[in-house]
């Protein structure tokens, strides 16, 4: 009893010591009054935000706070706790404890408890604060276990640790500044730099720890968060019990101090032990997943199966499920066995046909079933399967890279476990990523797509839930590729609307969305319909099912993009799994959304019924699935290099419309529903201010990678998957080109969207498709998929500015647009153009939009004739190597002639025609006599923090707030260029950076030398900026300064001086000295005077 005695005199001390610290008082009442005001605004503040994560989920609440405190304790806990010993030397109090009868381990444990306990104490203080918010918001749960949960979870291991490791430094150093040094620099690395890298495990304060728990599943990843956290806990223990082994004091007994050595080895070995397990089981993930694809890679081209109908039955027991699948399938190819694809979670236990069993093997996912007789191609055989088991989540998936695997999957700061089924005895949810029953062929394969193939089946499915819960699924009126199984207390809340069955499908208790559209019920079918409506006559397709589900599943269900196909796992046939209670969503605070759109219409002059108000909400939620992009991924690599890529909506609800109405498949081309689907979509490319951020597009990306490698290849490239929808949808676009040239595009789409609706639900081979579209259109459409097994050679052309003349003729107007293209490679290839003529608004004019063949080494005058005067035109090339691949030319000036004839229209043969004029040389920065200095030698500490990524690609994005620190070359329309409009830019310095352009000269003479100018933004919406550029212009024996103002300088060419050359070489250097923020490099060029 003495030793409790004794801890608790020396910790009840060192509280009151630290209680009395003026530090300890002013982060208390700062803690308080930052997150209890953060808290308020949060949950009841009118005119907050919102923080519908959180009101959802009402655990987030406590998982954010807590999270945000233990940033701020854990450094105030340096301070206080580095103060170990040097506190009771400067009260005088450390005789006082030296002399008494106390132990080393009953002063240094004292201590530590007496910190460590006024720290857990404000925050559960903090907790209280937060609490009593939480309790007095309206129409927001409280989970109060959550509160516990989290204070053991996130507070307790952290605060154990860094005060036990801020001691023990303190006593190994001796030196309290260099102890706040390294520590300090420690918590900055861990939580700047370090993050989520080496799978988050030096993580100490749970910022990226997904610690997300549901209120349907709860924590989905429990295991881990435990294992991760006792890394810490024991850790901080280890430091405590070898703080007492160090600690320099005679001790009271004469016991050795050896068992605390030997304690505190323990701790590290089991602190070291979870941190292993840690790290293993992720690891381990990994080999699984790669033995994994090795088995389908080795099954793959084995004979396979159409299934045409399946007859699932499933029952579902408190660990387990068990199922029998009748299976009845058309044999692909002749063969005794055939191959099948299960999750390696679930045991087959027999296969039967009709009653006589089968032999079969089982190879982790693979089933082969043997016949025992030889089974013709074409031959319908059926089969039974009965199997028992849970699902494992690593096998799905396979396809996606480990690094886009561990990203972080986060929302408001808080981070949640990425799942991909769930399994437990409330709830159950099965997509077919899972292969939750036997599907024909194998998984993913990185040795050849035609695992990918998938073909319309029958399904009936039978399904004996627990008590209490409710099986949802696909209905049985129409043949789909798959089907999903979710099982859960679920509720379901319906409408009816042109013979379509709407229903939302929640969780018991998750009704609230009803209270809000009270006013609008009678209103919500026709709000629904006209959803439907513009998605239809957008895409040209309609609806194809009798039902329609929004189904809530837990927030940590995730699907990742994939390249063949626009659906994710969240959008399944009839039906969108959405997060639970729509947290991912703000538009999902039905009430909050409601009293903004009152208050803004009030705010704006025009006030709004609360029917209308529901109105807009309404509209809100359903745009989330008419949308079809997502959210906006910012990224930066080495100084000053810069990426914005935008992610594809999960939740859009095109694939209903197509990807589950229509199956195109070819034995060889697995991705042909894909070509199809991209071109019906006429998806644009990131070409606007997306593009100029980026310095070059996904398509143009695309283009380069295409020169180097066939299509065949990059349906297999994993390093590119990312660009693996720009390469299928070019290859579309030039597949479809020749069809369209012949047709025109509109007459041919219509013939398109004729040949699907006569296949709805049928399996249609690619090839197919292309002879009968070729017989409508009398070209050979099937010859463009020739050249898909090899390299993709890459066309240049040269784009002429469009010029207008207006011809007035007897009172009548008429405006010749003259534009001019030239292909000067030895390649043929097409070109898209767009004319901007005519009002604005839906243009049936075919002319407006065209594909243009243009063969190797031809150019072609297009001469057309409007009644209004065009604006632009946008030339597209397609698969081509000019950068940037589409080009907006305005028209500028227009002549005026009167009394003449017309210009006959067509596409006129023409001779090549050159941009440069006589006399005029130009030098680019693509050419090879222009060069640039060495990049400046990189500090230590910069080199180390900046991210340094190899790239596939030449050219980059180039922050303009930031400007790299070396050369970096990037593309923009702005640039000069005659076939790549590209430059170089650097952040500006003290002119020790330089680029050269070595300009031959044709002969001695008088020249103008100029410099191709083009402003960033800098220029353009900063009127303050100001500077010029310094040029050195070397020549004969001379050496002169030149510079241009940048802020009086036109956009374009901008002369330097004038000159006069007798040499055969001028070198022309730019240096990086600049008031700007950057220096561009482009191109220059001599004009000899005559």
């Amino acid at each position: 009893m003495s030793f409790i005695t004794n801890i608790r005199s020396v910790a009840k001390y060192e509280s009151k010591i630290l209680v009395r610290s003026w530090f300890f008082r002013l982060f208390t009442l700062l803690a308080a009054f930052i997150l209890g005001v953060l808290s308020f605004s949060l949950l009841l503040a009118e005119d907050s935000g919102g923080f519908w994560f959180g009101k959802a989920v009402p655990s987030n609440i406590p998982y954010l706070i807590l999270l945000l405190l233990n940033t701020g304790q854990a450094v105030v806990a340096v301070f206080l706790s580095s103060e170990f010993l040097k506190r009771d030397k400067k009260l005088d109090t450390s005789e006082v404890f030296y002399v008494r009868p106390l132990s080393n381990a009953e002063y240094v444990v004292g201590k530590i408890w007496g910190n460590l306990r006024v720290f857990l104490l404000l925050n559960l203080l903090i907790l209280a604060i937060v609490l009593a918010f939480n309790f007095m918001a309206s129409g927001v749960a409280v989970d109060l276990p959550a509160y516990l949960v989290y204070f053991f979870l996130i507070s307790i291991p952290t605060l154990i640790f860094i005060i036990g490791l801020s001691i023990f430094l303190m006593l190994l150093l001796k030196n309290q500044a260099l102890t706040f040094i390294l520590l300090l620099g420690y918590i900055g690395l861990t939580l700047f730099y370090i993050q989520d890298k080496f799978y988050y495990l030096f993580d100490y304060m749970v910022y990226n720890l997904p610690l997300f728990k549901s209120t349907i599943v709860g924590f989905s990843n429990l295991e881990l968060i435990l294992n991760h956290r006792a890394i810490y806990f024991f850790a901080g223990l280890g430091f405590i019990f070898f703080t007492i082994f160090l600690f320099r004091r005679l001790p009271n007994a004469k016991r050795s101090h050896y068992p605390w050595l030997f304690l505190s080895l323990c701790m590290f070995l089991l602190a070291c032990t979870a941190g292993f397990r840690h790290v293993r089981s992720i690891l381990r993930e990994g080999e699984v997943r790669a033995l994994y694809t090795s088995i389908n890679n080795k099954y793959v081209h084995e004979p396979k199966m159409v299934i045409d109908r399946y007859d699932i039955s499933v029952e579902q027991k408190v660990e387990t499920i068990r199922s029998v699948v009748g299976m009845k399938g058309t044999a692909l190819a002749a063969s005794e066995v055939f191959t099948f694809c299960l999750n390696p979670g679930l045991r087959v236990e027999e296969v039967k046909e009709g009653e006589k069993p089968l032999d079969f093997k089982r190879e982790e996912q693979i089933l082969t079933v043997d016949f025992g007789r030889k089974i013709a191609e074409g031959d319908t055989v059926s089969l039974s399967v009965c199997y028992e088991g849970r699902i494992k989540d690593d096998f799905c998936y396979l396809d996606i890279p480990a690094e886009v695997l561990q990203q972080p999957y986060d929302k408001e700061m808080l981070k949640l476990d990425k799942k991909y089924s769930f399994q437990t005895p409330d709830y159950v949810l099965f997509t077919p990523e899972t292969y939750w029953y036997p599907r024909p062929g194998t998984g993913y394969s990185d040795k050849s797509p035609d695992w990918q193939q998938a073909y319309f089946s029958r399904f009936r499915l039978d399904v004996k839930p627990l008590p209490g819960l409710v099986s949802i699924s696909q209905s049985a009126n129409n043949p789909y590729q798959s089907i999903s199984l979710i099982i859960g207390k679920y509720e379901q809340k319906s409408v009816e609307s042109d013979s379509t069955l709407y229903s939302v499908w929640h969780i018991k208790g998750h009704d609230y969305y009803e209270a809000a559209f009270d006013s609008i019920r009678d209103t919500i079918p026709g709000l629904i319909r006209n959803l439907r409506e513009n998605l239809e006559r957008t895409y040209k397709l309609s609806y194809p099912f009798d039902r329609f589900s929004v189904v809530e599943v837990p927030a940590q269900f995730y699907s990742y993009v994939r390249p063949w196909s626009q659906a994710q796992e969240v959008v399944q046939p009839e039906m969108v799994l959405f997060p639970e209670l729509g947290c991912m969503f703000n538009q999902m605070d039905f009430v909050k959304q409601k009293k903004n759109q009152l208050k803004w219409s009030k705010r704006g002059g025009r006030e709004i019924s609360e029917e209308e108000a529901e109105i807009r909400v309404m509209n809100s939620f359903l745009w989330i699935f008419s949308q079809t992009e997502g959210s906006y991924n910012f990224s930066s690599g080495s100084r000053g290099k810069f990426n914005i890529s935008s992610q594809s909506n999960p939740y859009f609800l095109f694939p209903e419309l197509y990807n589950f109405r229509y199956n195109i498949y070819s034995s060889e081309w697995p991705v042909t529903n894909r070509l199809v689907e991209l071109y019906l979509q006429k998806k644009s490319d990131n070409n606007g201010w997306e593009r100029e951020i980026n310095g070059i597009s996904n398509n143009e990306k695309a283009n380069l990678l295409m020169e180097q490698h066939s299509f065949k290849e990059l349906l297999s490239d994993v390093e590119h998957r990312d660009l693996l929808n720009n390469t299928i949808s070019l290859k579309g676009y030039c597949l479809f080109a020749p069809a369209e040239v012949n047709m025109g595009v509109s007459l041919f789409r219509d013939s398109l969207y004729a040949l699907l609706e006569r296949n709805e639900f049928r399996n249609m081979r690619f090839e197919n498709l292309l002879d009968t579209l070729g017989m409508i259109s009398g070209s050979d459409i099937r010859a463009g998929i020739s050249g898909w097994d090899c390299p993709t050679p890459l066309p240049f052309y040269t784009i002429g500015q469009p010029e207008v003349t207006k011809i007035t003729n007897k009172g009548q107007e008429s405006f010749v647009l003259k534009q001019l293209v030239s292909n000067n490679s030895d390649h043929d290839g097409m070109l898209q153009l767009d004319i901007q003529a005519g009002g604005y608004g839906p243009d049936i004019d075919p002319r407006t939009s065209r594909k243009l063949p243009l063969a190797a080494r031809q150019t072609k005058l297009l001469v057309t004739v409007w009644e209004e005067v065009p604006r632009q035109v946008d030339v597209n090339t397609l698969i081509a190597g000019n950068l940037p691949n589409v080009l907006n030319l305005p028209v500028t000036n227009i002549r005026e002639e009167r009394e003449r004839a017309v210009d006959a229209e067509g596409d006129f043969i023409v001779a090549d025609f050159s941009p440069e004029a006589e006399g005029e040389v130009i030098v680019d920065n693509e050419d090879p006599l222009f060069s640039l200095s060495e990049p400046a030698v990189v500090g230590l500490l910069p080199k180390w923090l900046d991210k340094v990524e190899d790239t596939s690609f030449k050219y980059a994005g180039v922050s303009p707030w930031r400007a790299p620190l070396q050369w970096t070359a990037t593309t923009n329309a702005a640039y000069y260029g005659r076939y790549i409009r590209s430059a170089y830019v650097i952040k500006s310095g003290n002119g020790n950076q330089t680029a050269t352009w070595k300009v031959p000269v044709p002969s001695a003479g008088q020249y103008d030398v100029y410099y191709y100018v083009s402003k960033d933004n800098e220029l353009k919406y900063n009127k303050q900026a100001d500077g010029e550029y310094h040029f050195k212009v070397e020549y004969d024996e001379e050496n002169e300064d030149a510079y241009i103002d940048l802020k009086r300088a036109n956009e374009g060419w901008e002369p330097i001086g004038a000159y006069y050359f007798s040499s055969d070489t001028v070198r022309i250097t730019l240096t990086n000295e600049c008031k700007l923020r950057s220096v561009t490099a482009d191109a220059v060029k001599i004009v000899k005077r005559y």
